[in-house]
């Protein structure tokens, strides 16, 4: 049931801003989208949605020469916390991005280089807004612009 529903978010979406769609299915369901030099990674497990992920994150980001990063679980009763990030690290964090630690894990990552990372987990879109209001937010913090564009809300 939430297969073909996520499918045509994603479908819809690309089709409206003029993007194409990678669909991928090892290991789960996984969409690409590529803008630029950014790109957008929806992967999840079709019996579990709990196991979803959003990544946004520049395609020149390299993983392996990680600087900084600011990681923070959302509290969920029964669930052991994963460690904080240091103070040290936190000062580059975007302030515009902390109503997201509410609703989602988070985890930002910037590399030596000045090039970005973010990752939301669980990402399970209900509607068309959730994945808007998300990733545009990420995006308009990091990048100063949309990913997606805002003309489709009407």
């Amino acid at each position: 049931m939430e297969l073909p529903r996520i499918d045509n978010l994603w479908k819809f979406l690309g089709i409206k801003n003029n993007l194409n769609v990678n669909t991928y299915s090892e290991n789960g369901i996984k969409y690409h989208f590529v803008k630029g030099s950014q790109e957008l990674i929806h992967h999840f497990n079709p019996k579990f949605l709990q196991q979803s992920s959003l990544c946004i994150r520049e395609r020149k980001f390299q993983n392996h020469l990680v600087s900084n990063n600011f990681t923070v679980q959302k509290q969920r009763f029964g669930v052991k916390q994963k460690h904080y990030s240091p103070a040290t690290s936190v000062i580059f964090f975007p302030t515009a991005l902390l109503p997201l630690q509410y609703s989602f894990d988070l985890k930002i990552e910037k590399d030596q280089m000045g090039h970005f990372q973010v990752s939301i987990s669980p990402f399970n879109p209900k509607n068309i807004y959730d994945i808007l209001n998300v990733v545009n937010l990420i995006h308009r913090t990091l990048w100063e612009k949309n990913f997606f564009a805002e003309g489709i809300r009407n």
